[in-house]
C-alpha cells in the first residue's frame, strides 16, 4: 500500500509528518529517529525508518552456518587465536 502527503517547510526547513504516516513508521508521541537520503540526480528525497537491531540480526542471521557458535567475547576470541 502507498501513501501519498504534500509536506509543506517552514522558512526555517521544519515539516510535520502526518500523522497517519507516523503510525505506519511506528513513530509515538516521543517522536523517533529517521534516515533521509536525497538523491541529486533524481530530486528525490527518501525517508525511512531504520531497521532495529532485533531486524538487523534476525536479517545477519541468515548469514551464520547452522551449528556455529555466535562470538559474544571479542577479547577472548583475539586472546585464543593469537600466533
Amino acid at each position: 500500500m502507498s501513501m501519498i502527503a504534500t509536506l509543506r517547510v517552514t522558512s526555517k526547513g521544519q515539516t510535520t509528518i502526518p500523522a497517519p504516516i507516523r503510525r505506519k513508521l511506528g513513530l509515538d508521541s516521543s517522536g523517533g529517529v529517521l534516515r533521509m537520503n536525497f538523491d541529486e540526480y533524481k530530486g528525490e528525497l527518501v525517508i525511512s525508518k531504520p531497521a532495529s537491531i532485533d531486524e538487523l540480526s534476525k536479517k545477519l542471521s541468515g548469514y551464520i552456518k547452522p551449528g556455529i557458535k555466535p562470538l559474544v567475547d571479542a577479547d577472548a576470541f583475539y586472546q585464543a587465536n593469537r600466533t
